[in-house]
């Protein structure tokens, strides 16, 4: 009897299998297809695990396991998928879909970002047109995990970020919503049901009728949920009362706006104010070459300008004004005049030829012996506030940014397949041995690019990957 139920008990085995496919871009980012929501947790814990074993498990066994409560069945057995996913690629890791649920319950109380969204009237478009900015320490264990989910059933695909930890992304899009996280928005369920919702309807009603402060969320008929807007578009996060008026300001030149023009935006490193230092210079000093220099500047601290370096040496030899945003009507022609001379000095005896701005200022990984140039952020003591956020650790003789932008997603609606990307995040990898350790600080965070979307393009996806993997879930 045994031998004649075998094949039908294995039969019935395999067709409650599921295969799981994780497909990998040049970037090393994971892309993960499957039948089913568990299907595709499952591949998300084994990707990060794959990826950040010591720091994922660092953050999930610090999370007291509690109990599944108040979770709805569906999101229990992605939980429990995930923790499985984990488990496959760690055997002894004996994580649990409780310190899953525990986990992502703290993860997502603090995950935040600085986020942009423009409705129909600002959208060249006419669909929301969204700067998915996530904010984060960039060697912290919960840095944010890059990742998107194709879904047979339902027919859903879904890309973004999440903390590390989290099965799926929060701060991301599917084909017809966008999303941006606020610590205020609630729970796992309302967050899947939130990037799964088909319109702002829907988020509104997974939300519970009430906005939070700081969440947005847009669509691609050019609706906008948010509790701030204003000449129709929307900022996240607490910004300085400068950088948030340098954007409204770069915001103003331009009243309908496209992908591309949102991209320089993303990464705008224009310097606010600047223009009043060129002046008050161009009076003070106009016929000298450094002076010409710093006048005929474009106030961009791009990687590769010269002037922008100058203007830096410039301000730190001002003494207690150096951190001035404005030149301050106490501010003595004769000592711009010596400050002026101790930075060309400097520039010019001092540091390496040819310097530019990105000789300076730095980002390096933990583990990493090399550096690499960066533009824009906050350099507070030279009164330098740019509308790119990054902030900076002053070492021997170099800036090195430590936090501020850590993962960027520049979306569209109409058409989210041929969004711009670009996650800012060091490298998908936490292993030094990979090529994925430091690439995208190399090729993206440096240079200000950003990489293709693949999104829902699965046969792109496969032409240009770095890796493919089947798993059976």
């Amino acid at each position: 009897m045994l031998a004649r139920l075998l094949p039908f008990l294995l039969l019935a085995l395999s067709a409650a299998a599921e295969t799981v496919e994780i497909i990998r871009d040049p970037f090393g980012t994971p892309h993960i297809f499957a039948t089913t929501a568990a299907g595709a947790a499952f591949g998300a814990g084994y990707a990060q695990a794959e990826d950040r074993i010591d720091a994922l498990l660092r953050n999930l066994k610090a999370a007291n396991p509690g109990n599944l409560d108040g979770i709805s069945p569906a999101m229990r057995a992605m939980l429990e998928a995930y923790a499985a996913g984990v488990n496959r690629y760690r055997a002894n890791a004996g994580i649990t879909a409780a310190q899953v649920a525990t986990f992502g319950r703290q993860a997502l109380a603090q995950f935040h970002g600085a986020s942009i969204f423009l409705d129909r009237t600002r959208s060249s478009s006419g669909a929301v047109l969204a700067i998915l900015d996530t904010q984060a320490n960039w060697n912290a264990d919960d840095r944010p995990y890059e990742m998107s989910l194709s879904i047979a059933q339902g027919d859903v695909t879904v890309a973004g970020v999440a903390p590390l930890g989290v099965p799926f992304p929060v701060t991301g899009h599917s084909r017809t919503i966008a999303l941006a996280w606020s610590p205020a928005a609630g729970s796992l369920d309302q967050a899947w049901a939130m990037l799964t919702a088909p319109n702002v309807e829907g988020v509104r009603k997974a939300l519970g009728g009430t906005v939070p402060r700081d969440f947005l969320a847009g669509d691609a008929s050019g609706e906008l949920l948010s509790t701030s807007m204003t000449k129709g578009y929307a900022f996240q996060g607490t910004r300085s009362e400068q950088s948030s008026a340098a954007l409204h300001q770069l915001l103003a030149r331009q009243n309908k706006w496209s992908v591309g023009l949102l991209s320089e935006l993303a990464f705008s490193a224009e310097v606010y104010k600047a223009e009043t230092w060129q002046a008050r210079l161009s009076k003070v000093d106009p016929g000298h070459p450094f002076t010409q220099m710093l006048t005929g500047w474009n106030r961009r601290a791009t990687v590769d300008s010269r002037p922008a370096l100058a203007f830096y040496l410039f301000k730190m030899e001002l003494g207690r004004d150096a951190a001035a945003l404005e030149p301050p009507d106490s501010l003595e022609n004769s000592r711009i005049i010596s400050a002026l001379k101790r930075a060309q000095d400097r520039l010019e005896t001092k540091i390496e030829f040819g310097a530019t701005f990105g000789t300076l200022f730095r980002i390096a990984r933990d583990g990493s012996r090399k550096s690499y140039p960066v533009g824009g952020g906050t350099v507070t003591e030279a009164g330098m506030e740019m509308p790119r956020v990054l902030s900076y650790l002053k070492v021997p003789t170099l800036q090195v940014a430590t936090s501020g932008q850590a993962a960027v997603r520049i979306v569209d609606l109409t058409n989210p397949s041929v969004s711009a990307v670009s996650v800012l995040m060091p490298g998908v990898t936490d292993e030094p041995g990979s090529a994925h350790f430091e690439d995208q600080a190399k090729e993206l965070f440096s240079k200000a690019r950003t990489k293709p979307a693949f999104f829902a393009n699965r046969r792109e996806l496969e032409r240009r990957s770095s890796s493919k993997k089947q798993l059976i879930f």
